[in-house]
Order: structure tokens, then C-alpha cells, then sequence
């Protein structure tokens, strides 16, 4: 244990010091390098993964600086010919790798640490942009032209996203309809290239081996078990480097590996000693592999395959066997699913009962059969590909009628710790043998802890979250009994949306299903954008903006949108809500008619001013000034110079100012001198880029400030 930490420590501080140096942030730069991955394309951009050979930073060369071993890379407009193992010379503009930072939300900055990404950033349009005329070979080569095999014999298929996913690892073509179907059913796993495909394909390829032995090599030295296995080796092998080798692959292949040798060296097979050596392996291999999610949850898997065979040891049922390890599965999976997912699918015994042997038997075995007979005429091809796509979509038809029919994923509040680990053994006591433990007791051990957070926290009087969404401005307010949404960041129609990547699993996480009110302050992307991937989820919640026309005209299905400069005051658990408004005309900006929301409580107050400026400010000041004065300021328009007056900020004269800014954004938000002049008068200063998702939580007398990335301190940042 002593050993893996010091060798995962040294992988983690091997990484931070290969990371891009901080001079080169927001810097341009020419760069040399090799396409790594399958680029990945959406209605906006490409992304994919830069190796640079070399780079300079305009007419002056980077000298000291370390060259990043990977870079993620969006290019708008790329070249269609852009794939793995080309030679590019591009104009980039990179920085150190950022992510969003918010309770229940991913964790991007980790998962990019995990994969040894250490830069990221765009490519520029520029003349320099070219293909170098060399190339270099890579595994990604092979699998990047498998893609396009399968592209062009799937051309009627409707689900050739899940198709590639199964095959090659690669997850860009799955609808994010069908990811939300299989996260809610519990069925993700199945897209995955796991130890149990490459099972399945090892068995195919033992049981050909077999065959192989008996008609041609059966006078021959080697013995049938011996060429099955062999075969059944290099074909989970071939298996796992077509799907990209990556960590599951690695792992299953480390636990096959094992299998097999002690299976041909005739030594006993103890599956306890087999997981312990893959697990090592792995770490030293891989030690950030321990970041990654995919880790903890295969080697859950394999401890609860373990435990099913102590339980089944004498139980000669095959499919008696399948039975019981799926509900133990469905069963030991509730912490896990809970901590990683915050969900608990209702749907994943019912759904996995089917979907394991179907996609693990059946259709895994035929996906790659097919990419075996690549030869065939491409009418045939297409013929029986379309086969493959009937079956998965009676897969994908069959988990929407679970869901359709109540079996919908049941969302878990925050849940502590110590519940985690109460639940972990309560499971565990629960499905020991008899005589162990009394059940009842168990249950009644169980039950309150798992629904323990599921309702809405109560807690203080009010606490507001500004939540870290780059360039943009989303605030949640919560009172004990009434939530509210102030805008949901950025976001547009093609599938980019912090309202669903930040907003939603934040209130999830809260144990909120849906707001009471929703305000969108203005019609600005970086405010309403985010709307768009939630307009079903909150559909019917009353919704209020500064610019009601440019909110409709955005949203048509949405029914009305009340003007928030016409709306009354209100009371939610003894905090008062009230709109500060001089009833602005049309012809002010969008950013003057942005809804400016107080919120009080007895001594205590919050004014979140959204894009006013400083035409807004006077009108506001010159209309119902008292009013304005609060104890923490959401600054207006992020801090940017045509807002924050002098006279508008000594009549807030809040103690706490807090800046909704993205990192390194191009407009230097917030600015320098906005920032000295709250500065002046003695407020403290926060900005979202620096300090993740920042709580502020109000009682009558006080008020207190979290910040999440102070909250929950990490080694890369």
C-alpha cells in the first residue's frame, strides 16, 4: 500500500511538472506535431489530441520552456482529411488545463490530469495551418480506418454510434439521447470495452482454436488446449488493441493474460490472487490510473464477481448462477452509484438481465465477426450490419420501456461519507450466508441511510450558489422549502450546454428535481444559452426575464415569460425576493433590461445586478437607491468597465463581490480597474475561474462564503 502511494505520488508530481508553464498561457504559438486519437466532430468543432515535435512562440522560440506531451485541441472548420497519425504544422493558442469546478458536477481538470492531457487550447485560422508531408504509423491508424469501414457499411444503420462504441472504444457518434438512455437505465458499462467483451471474444477465438486443432494441427506437437488458448489469447489481445488499448482494456487483458497462464502451466487458479496481480500491474503501469473512475469501478466489479463465487460455491444452476450475480451486482453497485453518479437506476437489474447476455453473447461476438469478414461484398456487409443495428435498437426500445413504465433513475442527494461507508458494510452484512446476521435488522440498519438525503436539505434561511460556468453567470438560490435559477450559462442548439454539464447535476446533487421560479436575467448566450438542453426538464415553471420578446423569440414552445421589471415581491420561508427595476423602455440594451434580484433577510441581503452598466446603474440609483445597499454583490456584466460606477458601488457598499468570469477569457474579466475600485472600500473580491463554484450562506445576522476548490484542494491546482 506504502509502495502504490509513493509511485502514484511520483506519477502525479512527473505530471505537474510536464504540465504547459504558466508563461505560455493565452499565448500563440506555431506548433509541429502528430495527431493522436480519432478525431472527434460536432456541428461546432473538432476535437482531438495534438503530440507536438516542436512549437515557438511567434518569432522568439519557447527556449526553456518543456514541450506538453499532449494537447486537446477544437478546430473549427477542419479539414475533413484530419485523422490519427498525420503531421501538422498549426497556429494554436493554448493554456493549462481548466475545468469547471462545482458540487456534484464532473470533474474535468481530473480527468484530463488522468490522461496525461497537459495543455489545452484551439487552433487559429492561419496561412501556416498545413499537413506535413510525413506521416507516422500508430494503432489509432488501424482503428481510425475501421471507423470509416464501418461508417460505410453502416449507411442505413441507425445506431452506428454504438456500433463503433462496441468495436473500437470510440464514443463520438453516440446520440446524446441514447447516453442519457443507458445512464439512467445503468447500462453505460455495456458501451464499454470491458474484461467480459473480452472474455466473450477470447471464448470465441478458444472455441475456433479447437476447431483449428482438430482438422489441421492434430498430428502436430502442440496439444488442442494449448493452440485454444493461444488463439483465445491473441484474439482478446487483437480485441483489446482495436478498441484502444486503453485502461478496462488493459486491466482485462492483464486478468486474461493471468488466466490463461496458469491455466497452461496447470498451476491452481485463485481469483483473489488474479485480481491482486492485475491490480498491481496496473498501478505500476498505469499509477494514474487510480483517478480515473473507470478503475474503481472495474475492480468493483471483479471483487463482486469474487464474493458471487464464495456465495454460489455450491450452486450448479448456470443460469440460477447469472441470476444472483446480476442482482448482486444491481445490489453492491447502490454505494458506487451513488458516490460516482449520484443516482441510484431503479431499471438496472430488469435492463442488465437482458441487456448483459445480449450485448456480451451475442452482439459483442457478431461486431467483430463482421470486422473480420471485411472481404465481403458491401452489399452483404451492409445487409448483415443492419442485422446488428436491428438487434441494438430492440435493445435501446426495450430500455426506454423500462423507463417509460416508472423504472426511473432515483436521484441522491449529497450524501456524507460516513453514509457511504455504513451503506458499503450494511450491503455487504446483508448478502452473507445465513446464520450470519439477522436481514430485518439489516434493513432497518439500510433503508434510512440510503434515503436519507433524497428530500431537499432545509439547512440555513437562505443559500445562494454561483456556480462556476466559464463566461457566463448561473446562480442557484435556496430557501428551506423554494429553490430558484438565475440564469443557466452558456449554451447553444447543438448539444453544448452548461445548463445540462453544470446546472442540472448541481441541482441533483441538492436533492432539487425542479425549480419554483426560474429568471433568466436577458437574452445574452452567456446567460440563457444553457436553457436550451433543460426547456423539457423545467417545462411549466414560471419563468421571468428583463427581455421577455428576445426569451420567446429564442425558446417559441415556451408559453409566457413574465417581465421582470413588472413583477411584484415575494416571500419564500421569511426571505424576501424583489426585482430592483426602473421599468426600463424598449430601446435600452439587453444588458440595461437584465432583471437585477434582491434577496433579504432581516439584516442580511444579496443583489445579484446581472449585465447592467453603468446607464442602468444611474436610472437604478436615481429611482430607489436605499434599496440597493447589500451585503454581498453579484458584480455586474463580470466586472467589466462599462459597468460599476463609483457611486453605484459605494450605495451597494457590499463586503463580498463576487466576479462571473471564465479563465483566461479574452475580455480580461473582471477588469483591473473595476476590481481596485471595490477594492477601495474595503470589499473582498472572488472570481468563479479562481475559486470553482462560490456558496454564500445567509442567516438573519451573517453571512458566510465557501469556495469549492478551496473546499476540495487537489495537487493540480
Amino acid at each position: 500500500m506504502l509502495a502504490s502511494f509513493l509511485w502514484a505520488t511520483a506519477a502525479i508530481h512527473w505530471q505537474l511538472d510536464h504540465r504547459l508553464s504558466s508563461d505560455l498561457n493565452n499565448k500563440r504559438l506555431i506548433v509541429v506535431g502528430e495527431v493522436l486519437n480519432i478525431p472527434r466532430t460536432s456541428p461546432i468543432s473538432t476535437n482531438f489530441l495534438l503530440k507536438p515535435v516542436w512549437f515557438n512562440k511567434g518569432s522568439e522560440n519557447t527556449g526553456s520552456n518543456k514541450l506538453p506531451e499532449k494537447i486537446r485541441l477544437n478546430w473549427r472548420n477542419a479539414p475533413e482529411v484530419l485523422a490519427p497519425g498525420q503531421i501538422w504544422q498549426l497556429t494554436i493558442k493554448i493554456k493549462q488545463p481548466h475545468g469547471f469546478q462545482n458540487p456534484g458536477g464532473f470533474d474535468y481538470e481530473r480527468w484530463m490530469f488522468a490522461r496525461g492531457i497537459q495543455a489545452t487550447g484551439y487552433v487559429v485560422k492561419s496561412s501556416q495551418n498545413m499537413q506535413q508531408p510525413d506521416n507516422s504509423f500508430s494503432l489509432n491508424v488501424i482503428r481510425h480506418g475501421v471507423k470509416q469501414h464501418i461508417e460505410k457499411s453502416c449507411v442505413n444503420c441507425e445506431k452506428t454510434g454504438l456500433i463503433q462504441a462496441l468495436a473500437l472504444g470510440y464514443r463520438g457518434n453516440i446520440s446524446h439521447q441514447t447516453r442519457s438512455l443507458l445512464n439512467k437505465t445503468g447500462t453505460a458499462h455495456l458501451i464499454a470495452v470491458s474484461g467480459l467483451h473480452i472474455g466473450i471474444v477470447a471464448g470465441v477465438f478458444y472455441t475456433l482454436g479447437l476447431l483449428f486443432w482438430s482438422k489441421l494441427l492434430s498430428a502436430g506437437r502442440l496439444k488442442q488446449k494449448e493452440v485454444a488458448m493461444l488463439m483465445a489469447w491473441v484474439g482478446g489481445f487483437s480485441y483489446s488493441l482495436l478498441s484502444g488499448f486503453d485502461l478496462p482494456a488493459q486491466r482485462a487483458m492483464l486478468m486474461l493474460t493471468v488466466v490463461l497462464v496458469s491455466l497452461f502451466l496447470r498451476s491452481p487458479f485463485n481469483l483473489l490472487h488474479s485480481i491482486n496481480a492485475a491490480l498491481v500491474l496496473i498501478i505500476i503501469v498505469s499509477p494514474l490510473a487510480v483517478l480515473s473512475e473507470s478503475f474503481w469501478l472495474t475492480f468493483s466489479a471483479l471483487m463482486i464477481i469474487a464474493f458471487g463465487a464464495f456465495l454460489l460455491q455450491r450452486e450448479t444452476s448456470r443460469f440460477k448462477q447469472l441470476i444472483i450475480i446480476q442482482l448482486l451486482f444491481s445490489i453492491l453497485f447502490i454505494p458506487l452509484s451513488i458516490f460516482i453518479f449520484g443516482q441510484i437506476h431503479s431499471a438496472s437489474l430488469a435492463a442488465n438481465l437482458i441487456a448483459v447476455p445480449l450485448v456480451s453473447f451475442i452482439i459483442v461476438p457478431l461486431n467483430f465477426i463482421l470486422l473480420m469478414l471485411f472481404w465481403l461484398p458491401q452489399n452483404l456487409l451492409q445487409t448483415l450490419y443492419a442485422l446488428l443495428d436491428k438487434l441494438l435498437s430492440l435493445l435501446t426500445d426495450y430500455l426506454e420501456l423500462l423507463l417509460n413504465n416508472g423504472l426511473q433513475a432515483i436521484n441522491i442527494a449529497e450524501i456524507d461519507s460516513w453514509q457511504l461507508i455504513l451503506l458499503c458494510i450494511g450491503f455487504f452484512l446483508l448478502l452473507l450466508p445465513k446464520g450470519f446476521i439477522s436481514k430485518v435488522l439489516l434493513l432497518f440498519f439500510i433503508v434510512p441511510i440510503v434515503f436519507w438525503s433524497l428530500a431537499p436539505r432545509t439547512g440555513q434561511q437562505v443559500k445562494m450558489t454561483v456556480l462556476d460556468v466559464g463566461m457566463g453567470t448561473s446562480i442557484v438560490l435556496q430557501t428551506a422549502h423554494h429553490s430558484l435559477i438565475y440564469d443557466f450559462g452558456p449554451g447553444n442548439k447543438t448539444g453544448y450546454s452548461l445548463g445540462e454539464w453544470v446546472v442540472l447535476p448541481f441541482m441533483l446533487n441538492e436533492g432539487i428535481t425542479r425549480p419554483d421560479r426560474i429568471v433568466i436575467s436577458h437574452a445574452d448566450q452567456d446567460h440563457s444559452g444553457g436553457f436550451y438542453a433543460l426547456q423539457d426538464d423545467y417545462r411549466g415553471v414560471p419563468l421571468y426575464s428583463g427581455t421577455p420578446e428576445g426569451i420567446l423569440k429564442k425558446f417559441p414552445q415556451l408559453n409566457v415569460v413574465e417581465d421582470c421589471h413588472y413583477t411584484k415581491s415575494w416571500t419564500w420561508d421569511g426571505v424576501s425576493f424583489q426585482f430592483i427595476s426602473n421599468q426600463p423602455d424598449l430601446s435600452a440594451s439587453d444588458n440595461d433590461r437584465s432583471c437585477v434580484l434582491k434577496v433579504s433577510i432581516q439584516q442580511k441581503s444579496i443583489l445579484i445586478a446581472g449585465d447592467i452598466e453603468s446607464k442602468q446603474e444611474q436610472a437604478l440609483l436615481n429611482t430607489d437607491w436605499p434599496a440597493l445597499k447589500s451585503s454581498v454583490l453579484v458584480a455586474p456584466h463580470h466586472g467589466s468597465l462599462t459597468s460599476s460606477s463609483d457611486e453605484f458601488i459605494s450605495s451597494v457598499a457590499a463586503k463580498d463581490i463576487i466576479y462571473t468570469t471564465g479563465f483566461l477569457n479574452r475580455w480580461r474579466f473582471p477588469r483591473a480597474e473595476i476590481v481596485q475600485r471595490y477594492l477601495k472600500t474595503g470589499s473582498r473580491a472572488m472570481q468563479t475561474d479562481k475559486a470553482g463554484a462560490i456558496q454564500v450562506i445567509c442567516y438573519s445576522k451573517k453571512c458566510t462564503v465557501e469556495k469549492y476548490r478551496q473546499q476540495h484542494p487537489r495537487l493540480w491546482y
